[in-house]
């Protein structure tokens, strides 16, 4: 028996506003599994008005089986980079289905979105991964990618708003 994802006929296709409830709960279930659902925000209506309104905030694709039953999606944007004066792609978020994993699911969205760099001319693609996912990091590593011992860091909520009325 061969597992969703592992055959040919995955479909990669640009996400289009219909899909907004696709993509929210495939945002909620990333969130979950990641241990932030408590800081989980989005809405249908936000998915649908930030990457599909007048002025779209994040692109997204979708891999789908050939029953059209969705196995996982990809969403980036472009951030300019001031050292290099060039825009770069920043993969967001990468989900796949927990059936679908171990097979080609991931690599056929993470190569999606480097074409989608290649056409618009970035010079790179990153994404951030958690420093104590070793799968994620290994798999990232054979596709090519370069840990940069960087240290991903935030602020949010009460503390952001203590930080920004500071004045010392």
């Amino acid at each position: 028996m061969t597992r969703p994802g592992d055959g040919e006929a995955i479909v990669i296709r640009a996400a289009v506003a219909a899909d907004a409830g696709r993509l929210w709960a495939l945002l909620r279930d990333l969130a979950v599994e990641d241990g932030a659902g408590a800081r989980f925000r989005a809405t249908e209506a936000l998915v649908a008005e930030h990457g599909f309104g007048p002025a779209p905030r994040f692109r997204a694709a979708l891999a789908e089986d050939e029953a059209g039953r969705v196995l996982g999606f990809a969403s980036w944007f472009p951030v300019y980079s001031s050292f290099r004066a060039r825009d770069y792609l920043l993969l967001d978020n990468l989900y796949v289905v927990p059936a679908a994993r171990g097979g080609v699911v991931a690599r056929r969205l993470i190569a999606h979105v480097a074409g989608q760099a290649v056409a618009m001319g970035a010079d790179r693609l990153e994404l951030h991964v958690q420093a104590d996912n070793d799968r994620a990091r290994r798999f990232y590593a054979r596709m090519g990618f370069e840990a940069t011992g960087g240290l991903l860091q935030m602020i949010d909520g009460a503390a952001l708003d203590r930080l920004a009325a500071d004045k010392g």
